[in-house]
């Protein structure tokens, strides 16, 4: 699985994915907007940014990459890492374009500088809705209704009592005849546009509805047992893997006295013992926590996802 290709499946449900040894994309949610300038509207967006200085690896990606390759974690690790000396090359020579992402590229100061993809959109909740275009009609129908003829009668029978000159009396009408017609057709369009939108937010909550109501007959099915296990925390921050059980236990005994959760993990494919600080049941809360032990206890902790 190529890298960027990773990268992309993992920032529709992971706020911030992060490349070892090379930055982190970050992805923040945005409204519905209109751009002037394309005269197009784009619905609701999760749109991606980069930064080049969170660069630690928090094992996001590389569980990831282990698990679709079906690779040990340090070998997903160390592909990372080549397909990253890769990417420095390239950019010290040309812009890196990241499909479905964006380009990235050095600026004068030799920074690495993003432009996203404004063509994808990372938010689940807006698939199937596409960008609109807008644009507002330059050409103007000349046009009259009751009111404004009214008001044109009305000037050609006090013609002869008035002392404006005919030709001002009839740029006056005709003015009021343009703004009126201006007025009535960017109204029409608005409405119009307006009109559009709720059809289709209409047609998307009815096909919601009707794959959430389908109630399928699959005839009659002989009753089954299940058994349910509770699945605990699985994301643990390991302090350390060890052959040997005493170690393992002379660790989990000194992170027990220090105040931690720490937790004893089966044997490993490697026949090590893993011993956790602490476990979550979210990687949002793991991420935050390992960067915090990498700094105060070990700078190699990783997060381990137990299947």
């Amino acid at each position: 699985m190529q890298l960027s290709k990773a990268i992309n499946i993992l920032l529709y449900t992971n706020d911030c994915v992060t490349i070892p040894g090379f930055g982190s994309f970050i992805v923040n949610k945005f409204s519905s907007v209109y751009d002037e300038k394309n005269e197009k509207f784009y619905p609701p967006s999760r749109r991606v940014s980069f930064n080049s200085k969170i660069k630690n690896n928090d094992g996001l990606l590389a569980n990831f990459i282990s698990n679709k390759q079906h690779i040990t974690y340090e070998l997903a690790v160390k592909n990372i890492h080549k397909e990253i000396v890769i990417w420095k090359k390239k950019l010290n020579k040309e812009p890196l374009v990241l499909n479905n992402i964006g380009e990235l590229s050095y600026n004068s100061d030799e920074n690495i500088i993003f432009s996203p993809d404004l063509g994808s959109n990372h938010f689940l909740g807006s698939y199937g809705l596409p960008s609109l275009y807008h644009k507002k009609r330059s050409d103007l129908v000349s046009t009259y209704n009751k009111s404004t003829l009214k008001k044109y009668n009305d000037l050609s029978w006090n013609s002869e009592k008035s002392r404006v000159p005919d030709f001002i009396k009839y740029a006056a009408v005709l003015v009021i005849i343009v703004m009126t017609t201006v007025f009535v057709t960017n109204e029409y369009e608005e409405y119009n546009f307006q009109n559009q939108l709720i059809i289709e937010q209409e047609n998307r909550q009815r096909t919601i509805q009707k794959v959430e109501s389908a109630v399928f007959d699959f005839g009659s099915i002989p009753a089954i047992e299940l058994e349910i296990k509770v699945q605990a925390n699985k994301f643990h921050i390991i302090a350390g893997a060890f052959g040997v059980k005493s170690n393992a236990d002379n660790l989990y005994n000194k992170l027990l006295s220090k105040g931690y959760n720490p937790t004893k993990l089966p044997l490993n494919d490697k026949g090590l013992i893993p011993i956790s600080f602490e476990n979550f049941s979210n990687r949002k809360e793991a991420v935050i926590a390992l960067r915090q032990l990498q700094i105060s206890e070990n700078k190699d902790a990783w997060i381990f996802v137990l299947e």
